[in-house]
C-alpha cells in the first residue's frame, strides 16, 4: 500500500449501513417485478410477447439482480473489514481487504463487466 489513509470511521460506518439497507431492499423489489411480469404474461394469449416476458424474468432480471446483490455483499463485507483493520491500526490488512473489494468486479452479463481495480 502506498501513501497514507485518513478515514472518517463514523461516516464510513454510516455509509456502509445505508448501503446495506438499500441492498436488502433490492431482492423484494425484484421479486415484485418478476411477479408483475409473470402476471402480465399470463393475461396475454401466448406468442412472442409471453416468451419475451418469460425470458426477461428467467434469464435477465432474476440472475442479474442476484449477481448485483451478491457483488454488493462482497464489497460491503470487504469494506467493513478494511475499516475494522484501519481502526485496529493494521494498514496492511486494510489494504488487503480493499483489494478484495476491488476484485468483486461486475458480472459478465452487465455492462462494464470485469474487475474494477481501486487506485492504491
Amino acid at each position: 500500500m502506498s501513501g497514507s489513509w485518513n478515514i472518517d470511521v463514523a461516516s464510513s460506518v454510516s455509509t456502509i449501513r445505508a448501503t446495506a439497507a438499500q441492498a436488502e431492499s433490492v431482492e423484494p423489489a425484484v421479486t415484485g417485478m418478476e411477479q408483475a411480469l409473470l402476471l402480465a404474461a399470463s393475461s396475454i394469449p401466448g406468442g412472442v410477447v409471453v416468451a419475451a416476458l418469460n425470458d426477461v424474468v428467467t434469464n435477465r432480471l432474476g440472475p442479474n439482480a442476484s449477481a448485483a446483490v451478491a457483488r454488493t455483499g462482497t464489497i460491503l463485507t470487504s469494506t467493513v473489514q478494511a475499516v475494522s483493520f484501519y481502526v485496529q491500526g493494521d494498514l496492511e490488512m486494510a489494504s488487503s481487504a480493499q483489494r478484495s473489494a476491488a476484485r468483486a468486479g461486475v458480472p459478465s452479463s452487465l455492462p462494464g463487466a470485469g474487475p474494477r481495480p481501486l487506485p492504491l
